[in-house]
């Protein structure tokens, strides 16, 4: 039977113990486009018009890469073990930017500030107003995004959705958010096919 005297220590080193093991950190991205029902002639490689999609704007509440959901209304969770892999602005702007590639003429789509296109002949600044999860109910997405050519604003649209989360997990909450990233790049798509 250990004394007393060291009853103390015995008990500092179990919650030491217990301390050092925590839960992995998992990362999530918005997730592989959505397939197109007919895939679209394959463009020529390099030519073409060019488009930059963003900078995007994002609100500071969720400019992070920890997930936050809303609680109860008004109550955040920002969830230490579940992360976006990359700040959500980088991943709309790729993601929109690879769907506008597919959809559209626009092969030669990218994503600012990775844009290797120094005179766009579109670009597409997207401020996202709200981007929130509801718990593991709901994602709700409102966007301003504008398509300006030789720096005048050609077209601008107020775009707002809600998709429902599948099941209550991390994985079905992040591909909400991509379904939703996706309707926003079909939204721009046929606001493009409209003017041409």
């Amino acid at each position: 039977m250990p004394s007393l005297r060291r009853l103390p220590a015995l008990a500092l080193a179990g919650l030491l113990a217990a301390c050092g093991t925590t839960p992995p950190v998992r990362h999530y991205t918005l997730g592989p486009s959505a397939p197109l029902a007919a895939a679209p002639a394959a463009g020529p490689a390099l030519g073409g018009p060019s488009l930059v999609v963003g900078p995007v704007s994002v609100p500071a509440a969720i400019d992070r890469l920890h997930i936050v959901r809303l609680l109860d209304g008004s109550r955040a969770d920002v969830s230490d073990g579940h992360r976006w892999a990359a700040p959500l602005k980088t991943e709309i702007a790729r993601r929109v930017a690879v769907d506008l590639a597919r959809r559209t003429p626009y092969v030669r789509a990218v994503a600012w500030p990775q844009a290797s296109i120094a005179e766009p002949d579109l670009s597409l600044p997207i401020d996202v107003q709200r981007f929130d999860a509801d718990g593991f109910e709901r994602v709700t997405l409102e966007a301003v995004w504008t398509l300006r050519k030789a720096g005048k604003d050609v077209a601008s649209r107020r775009f707002v959705a809600t998709e429902p989360v599948a099941e209550p997990t991390w994985e079905a909450l992040a591909a909400a958010h991509g379904r939703l990233v996706d309707a926003l790049a079909r939204d721009v798509a046929g606001a493009m096919a409209g003017d041409r």
